[in-house]
């Protein structure tokens, strides 16, 4: 069958391998840190539309923006699904009943139970959680013991987010639980990597081997464990009073609990836990104007607030610059299930002047195509909670300018990984001084 659909295209095609496809190919960038300029290489050879395969499973890597319109737009996306890969990748992190796995009917109930959560009013009401969040861990950056000492930020700026996801959407601070910051830090990546690794080795994708006990099987079984008490103990302290919302207003943990769809039915405990955990994945995963404007909005170390984010627009320009060059996921994966025809490269270069609003209109610039930039992807299964992590960002970046100095050790290799997420594969070690 894959055979005769290799000979059977016109399109350009990776060489065919039964059973294994390009996955050695891709073990080997990896390997040799090669990852996204083997993706940027294949786009070249074959220009922006192209057949290739992932261990038994073929894929059409469509970068072209008129094509993806017809894949994510809401005309057709009941023709596409998450593929049956991506369910098993994500069960071991956070279950199946959430809004990143689930399909159809169930992703529509759980979206529209959701929506209110992130409503622009009770966004508001979190900015105090995640300035007060993001002062306490650069006041750690600048403590007696760490002040000038070689921090790696890419861990230290995920440990943050995800303290700011817990305690803005669950009432808690990791400070309260035990081992927390060990789950959060170590245990949460470890079973990430382990996942990836079972998953570029094809060991996820044959059902039999799956269960077998090697190759990091046990790192997945306790991680999956770990965190799985992790999550059981937030949401039972909530009915017991152990924990209330730190917003003015109701948190995430609140409306998983209270939400009623239109039939009047809750969430069922099972679906409360894997919301609850999806919404920690998705949580966790600099230039001389952009100092210039936070001295002028926020003189004197103030600390920001709703209006005062607005005006952050060099902030906000070099946010969605690098989001575009450096997308949260570096690929989405869709299993097409009916039949569906869907219809310059110096971009590459970095330059968050593209994104600058007017400064008469306020009007942010228009894309040279509404799909041509997709960081949160697109259609009716975009992230429900983008404008959280924009504004999460925007905060973080400009209190770090704003306090901080910092400084990239010399000789380091800073190369993204093409994970689930697109961390520094190896971090991002630098020296963290006091502003002056």
């Amino acid at each position: 069958m894959h055979v005769r659909l290799w000979k059977g295209t016109s399109l350009p095609c990776e060489p065919f391998i039964p059973f294994v496809g390009q996955l050695p190919d891709i073990r080997r960038a990896i390997a040799g840190d090669n990852a996204m300029n083997y993706r940027l290489a294949l786009a070249k050879k074959h220009d922006y539309v192209y057949v290739s395969s992932f261990g038994p499973s073929i894929h059409l890597n469509v970068m072209e923006p008129d094509m993806l319109a017809d894949v994510y737009g809401r005309s057709h996306a009941q023709d596409y699904t998450k593929p049956d890969d991506t369910v098993i990748f994500f069960k071991p992190l956070i279950g199946i009943h959430n809004l990143l796995v689930s399909e159809g009917e169930e992703h529509e109930h759980e979206r529209k139970m959701l929506n209110p959560a992130f409503h622009f009013i009770k966004l508001q009401s979190m900015i105090p959680i995640i300035v007060d969040q993001t002062n306490k861990s650069f006041n750690d950056f600048l403590s007696t013991t760490k002040q000038g000492k070689v921090v790696d930020l890419q861990v230290e700026l995920a440990i943050l987010t995800l303290v700011i996801i817990s305690s803005s959407a669950f009432g808690k601070g990791l400070e309260t639980m035990t081992n927390a910051k060990q789950i959060i830090s170590h245990t949460f990546n470890d079973l990430l990597t382990a996942i990836s690794y079972r998953t570029i080795r094809a060991i996820n994708l044959i059902p039999i081997i799956c269960r077998l006990p090697f190759r990091r099987k046990n790192i997945v079984d306790k991680g999956s464990r770990e965190i799985s008490l992790f999550v059981d103990q937030i949401i039972a302290d909530r009915p017991s009073h152990r924990s209330t919302s730190l917003s003015s207003n109701e948190d995430i943990l609140d409306l998983l609990l209270t939400a009623v769809d239109s039939k009047g039915q809750l969430f069922s405990d099972q679906e409360i836990k894997d919301q609850a955990l999806a919404f920690i994945f998705a949580g966790h995963e600099t230039t001389e104007a952009c100092q210039e404007e936070i001295a002028r909005i926020l003189p004197n170390n103030m600390e920001p607030n709703y209006e005062q984010m607005n005006e952050l627009i060099v902030c906000e320009a070099i946010i969605q610059e690098t989001l575009r060059l450096y997308r949260p996921e570096p690929m989405t994966v869709r299993k097409c299930i009916r039949e569906h025809y869907i219809g310059s490269k110096e971009h590459q270069e970095f330059d968050y002047k593209r994104w600058i609003r007017d400064p008469v209109a306020g009007l942010k610039p228009k894309l040279a195509h509404p799909f041509c930039y997709l960081p949160f992807v697109a259609g009716p299964r975009n992230c429900i909670g983008q404008n959280f992590a924009l504004l999460e960002a925007k905060i973080m970046l400009a209190m770090l300018v704003q306090r901080c100095h910092f400084q990239l050790e010399p000789g380091q290799k800073i190369i993204p990984e093409n994970h689930v997420t697109m961390p520094p594969k190896y971090g991002l070690q630098a020296r963290i001084t006091k502003r002056s």
